[in-house]
């Protein structure tokens, strides 16, 4: 019983561990995508690489982009379009100034891809009836200007597409500023977006910007399912092709956050594997033992006409018959375990009592996530552990001798 309740315990670690896993990456996944650029992001050739404001993408292929993603099978997988203006500026107030990302949106549109109009904690979102005044800022960026709802700010930035005198006269991009009053104040947990960002109804960045017509800087798509993202990013390059836009997906976008994922799942299979080896060495040195010490009734059954072979498979047989209860045990501990984590979840808020890091792309509370794949997959890596572990065993007990193993001691 101790040893199937070992190996029952390393089944059932080895199941939380995959849930929790999968549960926190797909969770990650989500958040990051719907805090960044989506899982597909269509911007203009070399925004990636150099973020250059001044790179925008034609209306025209914003209306191609658009039209096609509402076509044939794409349409289904596809939950939400969200057109997007970036920009850098400097937000001031009588108290101080700041440094911010721009972000222009259409609200509707934005609500469907974006997860800032979920984080509000006071005020509300944009809305298509807001004055262009409207703005939406991170609650750090809120306590460092001291705003409130209501509150007025200035922000200046430069036009992305200077006026022709401005140009011929040498005076390079113009300066633009407006008068902004606070609508809402967002919290994501993130100190990165809670600082920096704030976000403008799209008309109202446009005309800050000087960006005349539909351009903007990316279109970003939200999937229903992210395993989607290489599919419909290869049909929108086959879509666009010879056009100067780059097409993305998220793991092209955010490559930080695929190669962090990446590590994660190699440190967490790296662990499972020490876990499922100690597990085996205790469950072989347990058989070992116990062929060990009936080396007189191997004796005693060799004697009276047993095989070395079937010796052998007496041994393997009472280890299979062993497994099959560990497996038993296993299953029920790891699904009962995993299913309280997918309902009620793994709340880790209180390993961060001071707060969350800045770094922190996901909520604190992780819920477990498996798949059938997942239990067939560790089940059968416990069996086969177990099943070759039999096998040095089987191997001393086939090797039993007469007529020592018959000495009485």
């Amino acid at each position: 019983m101790l040893t199937a309740l070992a190996l029952g315990l390393g089944l059932a670690l080895l199941l939380v561990s995959l849930g929790l896993l999968d549960g926190g990456h797909e969770q990650t996944i989500a958040d990051g995508v719907r805090f960044g650029p989506g899982h597909v992001v269509v911007q203009a050739k070399g925004y990636q690489d150099s973020g250059s404001d001044e790179l925008l993408l034609p209306a025209l292929d914003v209306a191609n982009i658009e039209n096609f993603l509402q076509t044939g099978n794409i349409r289904h997988v596809v939950r939400g379009i969200s057109p997007r203006l970036l920009a850098t500026g400097l937000m001031s107030t009588s108290a101080s100034s700041a440094g911010v990302k721009i972000v222009g949106v259409i609200p509707e549109d934005d609500r469907a891809v974006s997860l800032i109009p979920q984080r509000m904690v006071e005020g509300t979102y944009l809305s298509s009836n807001d004055k262009l005044s409207g703005v939406v800022v991170g609650d750090e960026l809120a306590r460092k200007l001291e705003l409130k709802i209501g509150s007025k700010a200035v922000l200046m930035t430069q036009s992305l597409r200077p006026s022709g005198a401005a140009t011929a006269n040498g005076d390079g991009d113009e300066m633009q500023s407006t008068l902004l009053r606070v609508s809402g104040i967002f919290r994501t947990g993130i100190q990165g977006i809670d600082a920096n960002m704030i976000y403008l109804p799209l008309p109202a960045a446009q005309a800050l910007l000087g960006v005349t017509g539909d351009q903007v800087t990316q279109v970003t798509l939200l999937l229903a399912q992210e395993g989607d993202s290489p599919m419909v990013a290869r049909a929108l390059r086959k879509q666009l092709a010879g056009e100067p836009v780059e097409v993305l997906t998220w793991r092209e976008s955010l490559p930080m956050l695929a190669q962090i994922l990446g590590l994660d799942h190699a440190f967490n299979y790296v662990m499972n594997g020490v876990i499922l080896a100690m597990v085996g060495l205790g469950i072989l040195n347990t058989i070992l033992m116990r062929v060990l010490e009936r080396r007189y009734e191997f004796g005693v059954s060799k004697a009276l006409g047993l095989r070395p072979r079937q010796l052998a498979l007496m041994v393997i047989g009472e280890s299979l018959a062993l497994t099959a209860i560990s497996l038993v045990l296993g299953l029920a501990l790891g699904l009962s375990v995993q299913h309280y984590f997918a309902t009620a979840g793994l709340d880790l808020r209180w390993v961060f009592k001071a707060g969350l890091p800045p770094a922190l792309v996901f909520d604190p509370i992780l819920y477990s996530r498996l798949s059938a794949d997942r239990i067939v997959w560790s089940v059968s890596i416990v069996f086969a552990m177990a099943t070759i572990i039999s096998f040095y065993p089987a191997l001393k007990a086939a090797q039993t001798d007469l007529p020592d193993a018959l000495k009485v001691v």
